[in-house]
């Protein structure tokens, strides 16, 4: 039950309230370093405005950084997970993976 406390109190921070942040942060986490901008987009068949609102969230709680940087296809936004980012997501896959049948009957 602890771990079932600890999830949930790690989901009601407002930065991983949402499954987009979420997965976004997943996204990097096992990508492991940096993706563009574009290819979250596409992606997540978002639009910009949208995306660049999930982005400044996760920015303003510490979980990921920006910069621009030269790729083969030009000068694009390249996103990847801060430390914090990379710690809290290790955290929600450790307590996921620790919930056990019972635990998940009583989330339903």
């Amino acid at each position: 039950m602890d771990d079932i406390n600890e999830l949930m109190k790690l989901l009601s921070n407002k930065a991983l309230n949402s499954s987009v942040r979420l997965g976004i942060l997943l996204a990097l986490y096992y990508v492991g370093g940096y993706i563009t901008f574009s290819d979250i987009r596409s992606s997540l068949d978002m639009p910009k405005s949208s995306l660049h609102k999930h982005l400044t969230i996760l920015k303003e709680e510490g979980l990921i950084e920006h910069r621009r940087a030269i790729t083969p296809l030009g000068i694009r936004t390249v996103i990847k997970l801060t430390d914090r980012g990379e710690a809290i997501v290790e955290k929600y896959i450790r307590l996921i993976g620790q919930l056990d049948s019972s635990d998940k009957d009583q989330l339903d």
